[in-house]
This record gives C-alpha cells, sequence and structure tokens, in this order.
C-alpha cells in the first residue's frame, strides 16, 4: 500500500473518530448544563422544609419551579396581604399555578389560622444552641461535621460570624455559602 492511500485511511479514520466523539460529548455536556439549570433552584437538601411566612426571598428562589420572580412575588403577597393562612392561598401570587403548587406542596410550611406577623418565627438553625442532630440537616452538614461544630462551638466559645465557622475542621467557603441562609447567631 503507498503512503499516500495510507495517510488518506488514517486521516480518514481520525476525523471518523473524532465525528463520533463529538457526537457522544456534545450531548453529554448538555444534560449536564440541563442538570444544572434545573437544580439552580433546588435547595441544597431537598427535603428541607421552608415557612413560606418567615422565608426571604434568596430562600424561596431554592424552592423547585420558584425563581426569583416568584420569590419576590410571595414575599410580596404576604407584605401586603399578611401571613398565608392556607396552602391553597399561594395560588392567589401571581406565577404560582396549580402545577408549580404541586411541586411545592410537600415542601413548604407554615400555614395556620393562628398565624400573624407577630407569632410567626424563624425557621434558622440558631448555630450557637442548636443540638448537633439539628445542625445535621443544615445543607452539606452531616452528623460528623455537625458534631465538630458543637465540640468546637462548646471549647472555643460561640460564633459571632459565618467566618467563625470555617475554623471548623471541614467547613470551608462552599459550605459556608450552602449554609449561609439557614443559620442565625
Amino acid at each position: 500500500m503507498k503512503t499516500q492511500t495510507r495517510i488518506i485511511i488514517g486521516s480518514f479514520i481520525l476525523v471518523f473518530a473524532i465525528g463520533i466523539l463529538f457526537i457522544a460529548i456534545v450531548p453529554l455536556k448538555e444534560a449536564v448544563i440541563e442538570s444544572d439549570r434545573l437544580t439552580k433552584h433546588a435547595s441544597p437538601n431537598i427535603f428541607r422544609l421552608v415557612n413560606v411566612n418567615t422565608a426571604t426571598v434568596q430562600e424561596l428562589d431554592k424552592l423547585p419551579n420558584i425563581g426569583l420572580t416568584k420569590a419576590r412575588a410571595i414575599v410580596d403577597y404576604r407584605e401586603k396581604f399578611g401571613p398565608f393562612q392556607k396552602l391553597e392561598e399561594l395560588l392567589n401570587v401571581s406565577g404560582i399555578g396549580q402545577s408549580t403548587l404541586d411541586k411545592i406542596s410537600g415542601i413548604v410550611t407554615g400555614f395556620s389560622s393562628e398565624t400573624s406577623k407577630e407569632n410567626v418565627k424563624s425557621d434558622k438553625v440558631k448555630i450557637n444552641e442548636a443540638t448537633a442532630k439539628e445542625i445535621e440537616n443544615l445543607p452539606s452538614i452531616g452528623p460528623i461535621k455537625a458534631r465538630d461544630i458543637v465540640s468546637y462551638r462548646e471549647t472555643h466559645g460561640p460564633f459571632h460570624a459565618l467566618s467563625d465557622l470555617m475554623k471548623v475542621n471541614g467547613i470551608g467557603p462552599k459550605t459556608i455559602e450552602k449554609i449561609r441562609d439557614f443559620i442565625e447567631f
């Protein structure tokens, strides 16, 4: 076989292999991008309940199918008309339909005929008072990190700021970002 023929066959095989890789990688990349887009609004700990009568816009934004616009609309509605008394009242919020309500109904709380602006309390974990069991429910915090947080707190005193938590072994900036909306000092 001539050298020129080998080069042509080799080039054809190389182009074919690159084409196959391209066909396989592009859909995979698009799937990863779509997955990131779909989970953008999901809470880091998907089973964490959100009190619609105390949650901030940022906390509501993490709910499935709730973006910044709907989160802001929920807070605006709550401020204008008072606390939500029942789940179905969310249908009165602009942009929330039955489909969205069905998706968030199992993870939103705070509905009560006794709820008022005066007696609504925060769902945030008080990091200086909480038990290890309560702390382990925070996003990216499991039983070991929760135990380390309590141990550090007992040894060194209370935490005063988010940055103090980074002194605990295994907690870095990424973890702080995930838990910042769920704790208070």
